[in-house]
């Protein structure tokens, strides 16, 4: 009887473990895909206001033939742009390569309600008193 409660104990204790290593696994997951995120939007972001503010240079917008000096703009903003995009994603590499290194644990999202003291009425009609 008690070698099977031990095995019992055993399998629980390793099932909780496995929970826990599942969920540490699932947290890092959900960190790098939130850096991820952020990250893109950052400088997918900054392309886009330079397209808004700067477009002009290379005809951006505009339904008309391009005149030579705005097709070389355009390459030098494609080079540019393509070499951003290049950097940003080699940081989120980066970044998810560091975040392999630690354990990570969520504490998802958490909520402390506060608790006030009962007032005197509802104390009297709790103790059966009323006046």
């Amino acid at each position: 009887m008690d070698e099977s409660f031990d095995g019992l104990k055993a399998l629980k204790k390793k099932m909780i473990e496995e929970k826990k290593n599942l969920y540490e696994e699932n947290s890092k997951k959900r960190l790098g895909k939130i850096i991820e995120t952020k990250l893109k939007t950052s400088f997918i972001g900054a392309l886009s206001h330079f397209e808004e503010n700067f477009g002009f240079l290379w005809g951006h917008g505009e339904g008309e033939e391009p005149t030579d000096e705005q097709v070389f703009m355009k390459e030098v903003w494609e080079r540019t742009r393509t070499a951003v995009l290049n950097n940003g994603n080699n940081q989120i590499r980066a970044c998810k390569s560091e975040i392999e290194q630690y354990n990570i644990h969520w504490n998802r999202y958490q909520m402390k309600l506060p608790v006030r003291p009962l007032n005197k009425e509802s104390k009297e009609e709790k103790d059966g008193k009323s006046s």
